[in-house]
């Protein structure tokens, strides 16, 4: 039995360095843009600027993958064309709408129509405030009945006298569970 502890607590030792090497490893490699060793960025432009960019873009081959996080090799050469583009002293709209008029309205995070731009931002605010100003109305009510928030509705008294009642049943505890129900016990 004593073997075996031991055996365990060295084959988990062996694991943890071996974990620990590949980690190590892992932190020597270069670090590699997001681009790969072929393309080198401009003079000026980072990638933290190319990234700015493309997260407001959509992969059209890599459907509903931002462009920033995409792989693919057409989204690296997607990543270098708007590193060129800065280098080129294009602005921002500028590169996004060139990617739109090529590839199509797809490619852009949010739309570029300002119109479509409207309607992305007015459509959901204008249902919020519809349904706040049902909500407040709804609430301005229950408070001109004299309810409160989170107050139980009470029961009339002639309601549970009104129903078919089971031949036998005490009185007393009828009245105790009436009692209970509205939280007056």
């Amino acid at each position: 039995m004593r073997n075996h502890k031991v055996s365990l607590w060295a084959l988990a030792l062996v694991g943890v360095m071996v974990l620990g090497a590949m980690l190590w490893a892992a932190a020597q490699a270069p670090a590699h843009a997001q681009g790969g060793d072929e393309f080198e960025l401009p003079p000026g432009v980072t990638w933290d600027d190319v990234n700015a960019i493309a997260s407001q873009m959509y992969c059209d081959v890599c459907e509903g993958t931002p462009l920033d996080e995409c792989e693919s090799i057409a989204c690296r050469q997607w990543r270098e064309e708007i590193a060129r583009q800065l280098a080129e002293g294009r602005t921002e709209d500028e590169i996004i709408d060139y990617f739109v008029e090529r590839y199509g309205a797809d490619v852009a995070a949010l739309p570029r129509d300002k119109s479509d731009l409207f309607l992305v931002f007015a459509v959901p605010t204008a249902l919020a405030l519809i349904f706040g100003v049902i909500g407040a109305r709804q609430l301005w009510k229950m408070r001109q009945r004299g309810q409160h928030t989170g107050q139980p509705v009470r029961r009339s008294a002639h309601s549970s006298t009104a129903r078919p009642m089971p031949d036998g049943l005490d009185p007393a505890l009828l009245e105790r569970l009436a009692r209970e129900l509205e939280g007056e016990d």
